[in-house]
């Protein structure tokens, strides 16, 4: 079998390595499932504790500053609040002096942004790789009234979106793959991409709603873009949906780079977005707190099935977890 770029496929994480976890501890309250950004654990103090981690692998730029506020995202989405950060950094032969001040500077930005402590994490000169690795462990308090999971939607919930999709994308792609853009898509707009790197954080707004008891659940949408969070909350959750691609907000510099490089913006690596489930008598006050939410469609039960409405009113079926046009991209343009 043929391991594909990305995450493990569900079926490798649910064979293999969510049947090894170790002792299984009371204290535990939210362990390692599909579709889930972290987990929660109770102290001795009663407290409870948001913890996430994920590393940053398909971006050449930015790396610090993503691993920052990738994880908090993941911590917040759950209903924590951002507050210890913890990093492995692995380092190229190859790489300068420069190259490691850039990363921690980011990283150093990222956490003053957010009142985030770096505590404690690793780094070296590892052999074999040819970039910078970098894997951050965020740990947050929770502020809301119980941990918010990925599964805990329920049918007729209306599926619900903060921002646009493909923002994390969009800044990659105009970084990354500059030279391959160049003669396709302006100076201009690929300036105004590279800053989109600045739109990553979705704290703010997750808090808002996790504080006030509005939403089921919600997702940081990661790999897969937008339709991959939906999906991974529907699996997680036991539900279908049905998504309309005409409600998704995309952004100008979005869709001009996916139509240079013949990608879809909902199938793009998308933190700074935020997708959430809230029951439809929530929504007015939900856009109250955060007045440019969308609503992008509705969970359903799971015997329906996973449609996607294109914008010409064609159904698309979606059967298995959605692959990230990033890694779609970077295998296609790879040197050979």
């Amino acid at each position: 079998m043929r391991l594909r770029l990305g995450k493990l496929e569900r079926k490798i994480l649910e064979k293999i390595v969510f049947k090894k976890l170790g002792e299984k501890r009371r204290d535990v309250l939210v362990g390692p499932r599909f579709g889930e950004d972290g987990s929660v654990i109770k102290t001795w103090s009663g407290d409870m504790i948001v913890a996430a981690m994920d590393p940053i692998t398909g971006s050449g730029s930015m790396l610090g500053w993503l691993a920052v506020n990738v994880n908090a995202n993941d911590v917040a989405v759950m209903g924590g609040e951002p507050r210890w950060f913890s990093t492995t950094l692995l380092i190229p032969e190859n790489a300068k002096v420069g190259d490691i001040e850039r990363i921690v500077s980011e990283i150093h930005l990222a956490a003053k942004k957010l009142g985030v402590a770096v505590i404690t994490g690793h780094s070296e000169i590892t052999p074999g790789i040819m970039n910078p690795i970098i894997v951050g462990h965020m740990l947050g308090k929770l502020v809301s009234r119980k941990p918010i999971r990925s599964s805990d939607a329920r049918a007729g919930d209306l599926i619900v979106m903060v921002k646009t999709a493909g923002i994390e994308g969009t800044a990659i792609l105009s970084t990354d793959f500059t030279e391959i853009l160049k003669g396709r898509v302006s100076e201009e707009i690929l300036e105004r991409a590279k800053r989109f790197f600045r739109r990553i954080s979705v704290v703010e707004d997750a808090l808002k709603l996790a504080k006030r008891n509005i939403c089921r659940s919600m997702h940081d949408p990661t790999e897969g873009g937008i339709l991959g969070g939906v999906y991974e909350i529907a699996e997680a959750s036991k539900l279908s949906f049905i998504l309309y691609e005409d409600k998704v907000p995309v952004a100008v510099e979005t869709k001009i780079i996916c139509n240079a490089l013949n990608c879809d913006p909902l199938k793009l690596i998308a933190s700074g977005a935020l997708i959430a489930s809230i029951p439809e008598e929530n929504l007015r006050k939900a856009k109250r707190i955060i007045p440019n939410l969308r609503v992008i469609g509705r969970f359903r039960h799971r015997k329906m099935g996973n449609i996607l409405v294109r914008r010409d009113g064609t159904e698309e079926k979606i059967k298995d977890t959605v692959r990230d046009e990033l890694w779609r991209l970077i295998e296609e343009f790879k040197p050979r």
